[in-house]
């Protein structure tokens, strides 16, 4: 997994090289050495320099992990451009300890959270439950082995809910200076994300008139939006820089299409509908809005916060964000989930517990199974699923690698022109279970051979499949 490639990978590893090597925002070497696989939203902009709509946040984490790497290749006697492979390997391990951190992060919000969440205590054994299972039943999980900024949003947004949570008790300087600094570097991490101090705001708004509020309150407040506007420093340098704008829409005036249409594909749809493929976040936010109804104060600002990032994120017409396990854009959205599922455990009790327990356990399987699947290609991407694909499958995970197997040999002997090598590759694997492209590939070997009834055959079995896909 120690690799650099794809589009949002290479674009953010470019970042934080030109950072540390050339102190500059110019992609133009680093395209050169590790092009992007597709750039479409990195040409070259009026300024001469590439494109480079990405947040700075993740890749200004990441550039200790890539000094230290490029120190150890000059250790090796590898060449220390940043290029070696010591360097692309602890620059990939960024992404776990990012995770570990924000897991660590969550469990001391979670702890600090009961007044908020109406409880007596939030119990250790209770919290580290929640962070065990949002490590394994959400999309965190899989993406601490993925180099985009998901693991760096996770981070800073517990970190910000681990603040926040103690800076709300009081009018102390540093605490609110330290939650505007997570939030701030939240926000350059992944720009929708700047929804989450609206939730202060609105969380402000909703318990107390500001217009009244202490010198000390106002001065706390001050201290929370100067660390934000400092993180932000760099993102409008690099923006000002590249496209000749303080604030802009980097990825162009396409990108968000109101109203959101998108908003039921991207909860429910089985391509990664973020409740479909990781159902406790469906849990974590029924919890939330269980608690909405009985402390609307406190946890409506939060459960906004959820809606609107729903909400943005449904308004774009790449709503599924290309090869996406589950939701991608709401991985940051998990704390917020995990607070509603907390409260959810907490107010249960008796059988009522162990049922949802033991309902928490089968939905971080599932999710587990699906990131298994995922990973290793063993389900269709980017494109609705059957039932078979997501339930039977996980399953029979051996048979389906089998299958795999099966197309990858058939294809290519499609490919050298042996047909007859291909029928006998693909026929064995249908017995594996129903596969749509196996049957696709089937049809198309038995029509060149001249076999019009097989192939009619498979074709049939291949729609069929098709139409049988799930919303």
């Amino acid at each position: 997994m120690a690799k650099i490639r794809g589009v949002d990978p290479v674009n953010y590893f470019g970042i934080a090289h030109s950072l540390l090597f050339d102190h500059d925002f110019d992609l133009t070497n680093e395209f050169a050495r590790i092009p992007p696989d597709a750039r479409e939203w990195t040409q070259v902009q009026p300024s001469g320099l590439p494109g480079s709509p990405w947040g700075t946040g993740y890749s200004t984490l990441e550039i200790p992990f890539l000094a230290a790497g490029t120190v150890l290749d000059h250790i090796a006697g590898n060449q220390a451009d940043g290029y070696g492979p010591f360097a692309i390997l602890l620059y990939c391990f960024g992404s776990p300890v990012f995770v570990g951190l924000g897991l660590f992060a969550l469990y001391g919000a979670l702890r600090n959270s009961a007044d908020l969440l109406g409880l007596e205590e939030v119990t250790p054994g209770l919290a580290l439950f929640i962070v065990g299972a949002v490590f394994l039943g959400t999309n965190v999980g899989y993406y601490s082995f993925s180099q985009i900024s998901h693991a760096s949003t996770f981070l800073m947004a517990s970190t910000f809910l681990a603040c926040w949570l103690t800076a709300r008790r009081g009018d102390n300087v540093k605490w609110w200076l330290f939650t505007g600094l997570a939030g701030g570097f939240l926000s350059v991490c992944r720009w929708q994300d700047i929804l989450y101090l609206g939730g202060i705001l609105f969380y402000e708004l909703a318990n107390g008139n500001i217009l009244k509020k202490s010198a000390s309150w106002w001065k706390s407040r001050m201290a929370l939006v100067g660390g934000v506007i400092l993180c932000w420093i760099p993102q409008i340098a690099e923006w000002k820089i590249i496209y000749g704008k303080y604030i802009t829409i980097p990825q162009g005036p396409g990108f968000l299409k109101f109203p959101p249409v998108s908003i039921p594909l991207v909860l429910l749809s089985s391509r990664n509908g973020w409740f479909t493929w990781t159902p406790l976040a469906l849990l974590g936010c029924a919890g939330l809005l269980i608690g909405v109804l009985k402390l609307p104060r406190r946890l409506g600002p939060w459960m906004l916060v959820l809606l609107l990032a729903v909400s943005v994120i449904g308004s774009m017409p790449l709503w599924h964000g290309v090869d996406s396990f589950s939701s991608r854009y709401l991985v940051s959205m998990v704390p917020i989930a995990s607070l509603g599922l907390c409260r959810l455990v907490a107010n249960s009790g008796g059988w009522t517990r162990s049922a949802l327990v033991t309902t928490i356990v089968l939905c971080c399987a599932y999710s587990a199974l699906f990131a298994i699947q995922f990973r290793f290609d063993l389900v269709p991407t980017n494109e609705r699923l059957t039932v078979g694909e997501m339930v039977w499958d996980k399953f029979r995970l051996p048979s389906v690698r089998q299958r795999k197997a099966a197309l990858a040999a058939g294809r290519q002997a499609i490919a050298r022109g042996d047909l007859a090598g291909a029928i006998t590759a693909l026929e064995p694997a249908r017995r594996w279970g129903e596969d749509r492209q196996i049957e696709r590939e089937l049809a198309r070997a038995y029509r060149a051979m001249g076999n019009s009834g097989a192939a009619s055959a498979a074709d049939a079995t291949y729609e069929r499949l098709q139409q049988s896909r799930l919303p």
